[in-house]
């Protein structure tokens, strides 16, 4: 497909001009396109934040491949909220390859900023997922999650099998472990001993579908 001029028909489909749909798009920042996303699906400016702040600390701290991490700081952070977050682990079809995976769905809809950050090759197996809706594309994800792979595996499996108390106390990159990366999303201090005492027996949910909805 050759280069597209900026008056040709949009390629999505919109009937619009291209420099008056996807081209005014891909000029617009990742954060802001997840403030625009959270806010059409009607949710509070606050959860824009704790998304923002967390995609901002992953990109400067280079947080490759911390998906299980990474949706155990944000899970905290959305109860913190108010939220009712399902902390989920399971497998991931894209991109041609399986892979273990953790990610957070809000009202059965999925949320995740570490699949733009993963270890595969490198390179992000998609956009930024808010709300089922990759915010790159803006379309919705090009993944299947939950698929009935092999099941989990090395890292992956231990993940599941730890303490969820435990695997929050041992991050290295922080002095409280990743209760201090709950601090960067909420951008306020925390009670740490009451919220190690909170989220004690905190479970991920092993989401794994059926194959015949694959």
């Amino acid at each position: 497909m050759g280069k597209i001029g900026r008056n040709d028909p949009c390629p999505c489909g919109s009937g619009k001009k291209y420099k008056q749909c996807c081209l005014l798009k891909e000029n617009i920042s990742p954060v802001q396109k997840i403030r625009d996303e959270v806010k059409a699906a009607g949710y509070s400016e606050e959860l824009s934040n704790v998304l923002v702040n967390l995609y901002n600390y992953m990109h400067r701290k280079n947080w490759w491949g911390a998906c299980h991490a990474s949706c155990s700081a944000l899970y905290v952070a959305l109860k913190e909220l108010g939220m009712e977050p399902t902390l989920c682990i399971g497998e991931v079809y894209g991109q041609g390859l399986y892979f273990d995976h953790s990610w957070i769905t809000i009202d059965d809809k999925i949320v995740d900023v570490a699949i733009s950050m993963t270890l595969m090759g490198g390179a992000p197996a998609s956009g930024i997922i808010i709300f089922d809706k990759d915010i790159t594309t803006g379309h919705e994800p090009v993944l299947n999650y939950g698929v009935p792979g092999r099941g989990l595996e090395g890292d992956s499996l231990v993940v599941q099998n730890t303490d969820f108390t435990m695997f929050m106390d041992v991050f290295p990159d922080e002095k409280n472990g990743l209760w201090g990366v709950v601090e960067e999303l909420l951008g306020k201090k925390i009670d740490l001993p009451a919220l190690r005492e909170k989220y004690a027996g905190t479970k991920r949910t092993l989401i794994r579908k059926d194959s015949e909805a694959f």
